[in-house]
């Protein structure tokens, strides 16, 4: 016998922060489409982002509500009380949640611990990088019943279709799940990876709480935060050409690897990104951040965004795949000068932000761990931040120091470089200890070298702390040194909007 209509919600958990980190809301893509695909598919369903609450929360109960947890870290959002609350009234029988970071994994298992304190028959799904990667630590808390192993568009749906048969999993591929105390694995198989991105529905953008994201005004990745604009995320492609060590989806972009190879680049037809900037701008979206992993891997297609995207009086910013040796241009003497007249079409389409992704000043770092993308004897980044900053594009890096084998000397030259950048021009060098994040090359580079448990604590892995251990470098030398290059290379001027702001947001701590 079918069931009704069932009741589905997905949740962005609250979050848990470092004391000095940037609170932000979370409104990222993958519940969005996954909400899109269920609409399509005749399944209405909720999305709750927890960390900023629903239409009868105020961010004083919810986002501005710090409370600080035993493991020294802040919660940030609504409750238990009020999520338990949230969860009685609503009687979902599907709770899907998101969890594609690993510093969040206990806040995505305290969201389903409520949903089954509530109603224990709810069906609790988790998907994200995080929980496919974990998803043995995952099933052995028997508070999620299933663990989606690759891109959920089509899983879910799938999953929600075997539920109102009240039919078993059996059919379902690309899931993982407790049967009988055992762990049961369906493959991903071909046909649930999106190879036509065109294809997939446009996100649910309209669910997301545009009116606390405005008063909150905190994007991530931001860089300006004084004006008030309503931001939303966007992506025009999939995957990336790179298998950078520390990047969390390296693993996925190895051939037969079980996720289904979901790192392979996919490219999203301008036409179809075009008509989702449509979508964006009738919420009243001004600001998109694009959330691509390689954005500009192909020139001519970005050139044609660009140029399509001039004169619609929006901003965009790219915060996550940026790869620098796309802006250049191969010379006779093989060597790369930056592509003004590139960097010119962007800024005309409002892309004034753009976070450089540097990562190192020594090129052995950069050759074992992040597969060579940057060769600085051939690319002058220094020339090109300057050619940025010319034509109006804010800049900033991003550098990593305290790789398992890298010495002292080879950190020190990245603060070289990244003084030289400041003088070019940069806003501010950001210095990240990198975090070997399961479903990274990294993670098992670290545990086969002995520089990390198999049970780590997953609240540790934060870019602020140096969770390798036995490292060249020890930990807290690590430490060190990225707090004091931090405050050698930026200016005073950055230096001190950024401790305001740090001390804006800590008024709300408890």
């Amino acid at each position: 016998m079918s069931k009704l209509q069932p009741k589905i919600l997905l949740v962005y958990p609250p979050n848990q922060l470092m004391a000095i980190e940037m609170p932000r809301p979370d409104g990222s893509l993958g519940p969005l489409y996954l909400a899109s695909s269920l609409r399509h598919a005749g399944f209405e369903t909720e999305v709750l982002d927890a960390s900023v609450g629903t239409s009868e929360d105020k961010l004083s109960d919810t986002f501005h509500n710090r409370v600080l947890l035993p493991n020294g870290l802040t919660r940030i959002g609504m409750t238990p009380d009020r999520l338990r609350e949230y969860f009685t009234k609503g009687a979902y029988d599907i709770v899907g949640i998101s969890s594609n970071f690993t510093p969040q994994t206990n806040m995505a298992l305290e969201v389903a611990r409520i949903a089954k304190e509530v109603n224990s028959e709810t069906l609790v799904i988790a998907g994200g990088v995080n929980a496919r990667a974990l998803s043995e630590r995952f099933l052995a808390t028997r508070l999620v019943d299933v663990i989606v192993l690759t891109e959920g568009e089509k899983i879910i749906v799938n999953l929600v279709r075997a539920w109102q048969r009240n039919a078993s999993f059996d059919e379902v591929n690309g899931i993982k799940y407790l049967q009988k105390g055992f762990v049961v694995t369906h493959p991903v198989t071909p046909e649930l990876i999106s190879s036509n991105l065109d294809e997939l529905p446009i996100p649910a953008w309209d669910l997301l709480p545009y009116d606390k994201y405005d008063e909150i005004n905190s994007p991530h990745g931001s860089i300006i935060t004084d004006q008030k604009r309503r931001y939303a995320p966007i992506m025009t492609s999939r995957g990336c050409p790179f298998r950078c060590a520390y990047c969390h989806i390296s693993e996925e972009k190895e051939v037969n690897f079980p996720t289904g190879s979901t790192g392979t680049l996919r490219l999203k037809s301008i036409d179809r990104v075009m008509r989702e900037v449509q979508v964006l701008q009738n919420l009243g979206v001004t600001h998109l951040y694009i959330e691509d992993d390689s954005l500009l891997a192909k020139k001519d297609r970005i050139k044609d965004l660009f140029q399509r995207l001039t004169g619609l009086g929006l901003k965009i910013s790219g915060v996550n795949g940026v790869n620098l040796i796309h802006f250049g241009i191969p010379t006779s003497n093989g060597r790369l000068k930056p592509d003004v007249g590139y960097l010119e079409i962007l800024k005309g389409a409002g892309f004034d932000e753009i976070v450089f992704p540097v990562e190192s000043g020594n090129q052995r770092i950069l050759d074992k761990y992040a597969t060579s993308k940057l060769p600085l004897d051939k690319l002058d980044v220094i020339q090109l931040v300057r050619d940025a900053v010319k034509v109006g594009i804010t800049c900033p890096v991003n550098m990593m120091v305290g790789f398992p084998d890298e010495t002292k000397a080879e950190m020190n030259e990245s603060l070289e470089l990244a003084k030289k950048l400041i003088d070019a021009g940069t806003k501010y060098v950001t210095f990240f200890i990198p975090i070997p994040f399961p479903g990274s090359k990294l993670y098992h580079m670290a545990i086969e070298g002995g520089n990390l448990s198999a049970d780590f604590d997953p609240d540790t892995m934060n870019w602020k702390n140096a969770v390798m251990q036995n490292t060249t470098v020890p930990p807290e030398e690590v430490v060190a040194f990225r707090d004091w290059a931090w405050d050698t290379v930026n200016t005073e001027t950055y230096k001190r909007q950024r401790k305001e702001r740090e001390i804006g947001d800590q008024r709300f701590a408890k």
